[in-house]
């Protein structure tokens, strides 16, 4: 499924980008900003998963909430159908309706004084739905989600095991009908047969309901059973995007070949005796003037610490590195010409 070539996206987000001020130490003292998410564009296609991956604190987060409008976005615009979603407090409504999430936390995210049925019940109400029709969906939804309506429909949050509210969560996004959910992270705080019961039962609500999905993780396992695009970022930015296979069988920026480089074997010969990846990221305040993966990258050369590399399209695979474009005057194509 080529996400990225798709000629009318469900959903589609363009040069997203957040910056955070930071509260000065000295009086007087020049205003700093931690840069979130920098200039982050993503085409979601109807019915497909687009997988976004990436080490904790490259703003996967950040850009999830920034699509679902909980933040502020300091530049950037966001589509659906192809036409761009209007400010104010009604043309968010109409977008909630379209677009719902499941956060990683199933315990913060539910209210505990209010049933299981009353919080899946809560948002159609809100939306002009009577009370008998969102209670009868959601004992529909409960049902599609594994938990039995008579059993789980009166109980508490405190009540449910982990798996069991997040089952609660995925029921609740759906009470809408949205036709796009973002999952933050979604099944990373549950254990490894809960976490596929989940990633089972997503599939196929998906495919019942005809939703898209945007699956944020940073399993790359997960990600590669549930994506059909892939997206990677790193310290605010997208470095590399393109189909599941591609990114997975022939990645090409260093970053993510020492993102599956980590990937636990079940092989002992293939264990990994030496790091993929060394340091740790610079500081998303005093950013490095080129490529930001420049200073952990074993490939950087003087371009790389100098200038900051495209995101270079080649059929549906684009990664962000000179490594990747022959005139970028990396001393790698100059020894080939050699």
């Amino acid at each position: 499924m080529d996400n990225f070539a798709s000629p009318q996206p469900v959903l589609e987000a363009i040069g997203l980008t957040k910056t955070f001020r930071v509260r000065p130490d000295r009086i007087g003292a020049k205003p700093r900003y931690v840069h979130a998410v920098s200039n982050v564009s993503l085409r979601l296609s109807p019915g497909a998963t687009l997988g976004i991956v990436g080490e904790s604190g490259c703003g996967k987060s950040t850009a999830a909430r920034l699509i679902m409008q909980l933040l502020d976005r300091d530049e950037g615009a966001i589509l659906i159908d192809g036409e761009e979603t209007a400010n104010g407090r009604a043309a968010l409504r109409a977008y909630r309706r379209d677009v719902q999430m499941v956060f990683q936390d199933s315990s913060a995210s539910l209210n505990p004084r209010l049933t299981i049925e009353a919080s899946i019940m809560f948002a159609p109400m809100v939306h002009g739905v009577s009370r008998d029709e969102a209670r009868v969906r959601a004992h529909e939804l409960l049902g599609k989600v594994g938990l039995d309506p008579a059993r789980f429909a009166g109980r508490y949050p405190h009540e449910l095991s982990g798996g069991q509210r997040q089952r609660v969560n995925i029921a609740r996004a759906l009470a809408l009908r949205p036709r796009v959910v973002v999952l933050d992270e979604a099944v990373s705080a549950l254990d490894k047969s809960v976490e596929a019961q989940v990633l089972n039962l997503l599939q196929d609500l998906r495919a019942e309901y005809g939703l898209s999905y945007i699956f944020i993780s940073h399993d790359l396992a997960v990600i590669r059973h549930i994506s059909d695009e892939v997206l990677v970022m790193y310290l605010g930015q997208v470095i590399e995007r393109g189909p599941v296979a591609d990114i997975f069988d022939a990645p090409f920026h260093p970053y993510t070949r020492a993102l599956l480089a980590s990937m636990p074997s079940h092989d002992p010969a293939a264990r990994t005796l030496s790091p993929p990846i060394t340091g740790d990221p610079p500081s998303p305040i005093d950013l490095p003037p080129g490529c930001r993966f420049a200073p952990r990258c074993p490939q950087a050369a003087d371009v790389c610490r100098a200038r900051m590399p495209e995101l270079l399209l080649k059929d549906t695979h684009a990664a962000a590195c000179h490594l990747n474009d022959p005139r970028s005057g990396h001393p790698v194509f100059e020894e080939k010409a050699a």
